[in-house]
């Protein structure tokens, strides 16, 4: 059953307090909490002085900030997702990072335990995130702090390679779904659709055989 939004804001800011705040204390880190103003981006946007009570109902990201020596950490909630996510921002570099993407990009093994998690929809569920993340966080804080500039670098060639796989990804499924559809169109007569779907995928290695024939005779047919 889920809590309600407001007492899961209540337990988010109660959470970071009771697990991560002691740590960046400790580290010299200043502390704000507030509503983000949506106005920094890639950067660190502002926090307003806004209250629980003055949130729009469903759609609010609250953030607990921690900054210390050039670097700001977020530890962010709300969205449509009821979504927990830290994120990661450092002077004189206009970008943003994940923990989990550092961490994997330093081969350090589960990264995934510094990635928060979506549909946090419960107290219990918010303060066993909070636990984790600030875990992990406080494990690795020398490596997130201050990350090298050959660090930062392989982040952004994941980011790319990433890219280029998703990229694929999406190539492959409207490729399969041409070829469907020209096989369709084929076999009603319809040569020239048929090709029109095809063409796009006429050099494509993986292009199924049964698609590349349908294409020459789709071809011929026309010509």
């Amino acid at each position: 059953m889920s809590d309600t939004t407001a007492a899961l804001r209540a337990s988010f800011d109660a959470s970071v307090r009771e697990y991560l705040c002691p740590f960046m204390a400790s580290e010299g880190a200043g502390y704000s909490v507030g509503h983000c103003d949506f106005d920094g981006w890639p950067g660190p946007s502002s926090l307003s002085k806004r209250t629980h009570r003055e949130l729009p109902g469903s759609l609010f990201w609250w953030i607990n900030r921690f900054e210390v020596e050039g670097c700001t950490l977020d530890i962010g909630f709300g969205d449509r997702e009821f979504l927990v996510e830290p994120m990661l921002y450092y002077r004189g570099l206009k970008d943003h990072f994940a923990p989990w993407e550092l961490l994997s990009a330093a081969s350090i093994p589960d990264p995934q335990a510094a990635s928060g998690a979506v549909w946090v929809l419960s107290v219990g569920f918010m303060k066993k995130t909070i636990a984790s993340l600030s875990a992990a966080i406080i494990e690795h804080w020398p490596l997130l702090a201050s990350p090298s500039p050959d660090l930062i670098d392989r982040v952004r060639i994941m980011r790319g390679q990433e890219m280029i796989v998703a990229q694929q990804e999406h190539r492959r499924r409207d490729r399969e779904r041409a070829s469907i559809e020209a096989s369709e169109a084929f076999h009603t007569g319809d040569y020239s659709e048929a090709i029109r779907l095809l063409d796009p995928y006429r050099d494509d290695e993986d292009l199924p055989r049964s698609s590349a024939l349908l294409l020459r005779l789709a071809d011929q047919k026309m010509g």
